[in-house]
């Protein structure tokens, strides 16, 4: 079940990554975000595979897809001539970075923590822990966000509807 859950969350990942039309990109995405759900679950975690499902799947990429689509009423412009020098590189400068992201992750004190107290098993999530945590340590993070979302659906139909 792993590797079919693996492969679900790489192809939609890949495919999105391929796609040039944007909505059929969306739908990858959607596809990647289920597989990363049945990977919540395979991990024994239903609550979060269930918030995964909820909260990307169902209301971002409406969010998202609902943007895309009330945004693109023209015809996409046509790339430049493609400069083979600047992707080598962007390639080596990213090549580069994640190296250097990976050495300071593996000299950071918690990895060295770790190894020396061997790994715990992190606990499952549970309906507590996210309420607990959403409404308590968050409040201020989750109502801004909300009231951020709300402004971009305002701008969006305001820059699309302009005869309101």
């Amino acid at each position: 079940m792993f590797i079919t859950f693996a492969l679900i969350t790489l192809l939609g990942a890949l495919a999105m990554l391929l796609q040039k039309n944007v909505i059929v990109a969306g739908l990858c995405m959607v596809a990647t975000f289920f597989g990363v759900a049945g990977l919540f679950v395979l991990l024994g975690n239903p609550v979060a595979a269930a918030l995964q499902i909820i909260v990307y799947t169902g209301a971002i990429m409406v969010l998202v897809l609902f943007v895309i689509m009330m945004l693109n009423s023209h015809e996409e412009e046509k790339a430049e001539s493609p400069r083979p020098i600047q992707r080598w590189v962007s390639l080596a400068l990213v090549a580069a970075l994640a190296v250097g992201s990976v050495k300071l992750v593996l000299a950071s004190p918690g990895v060295k923590a770790l190894n020396l107290q061997g790994a715990a098993l992190p606990q499952a999530t549970t309906l507590q822990k996210v309420g607990a945590a959403l409404f308590a340590d968050h409040l201020l993070g989750f109502e801004v966000a909300g009231l951020l979302l709300l402004a971009a659906m305002i701008g969006a139909v305001a820059l699309t509807k302009r005869n309101l």
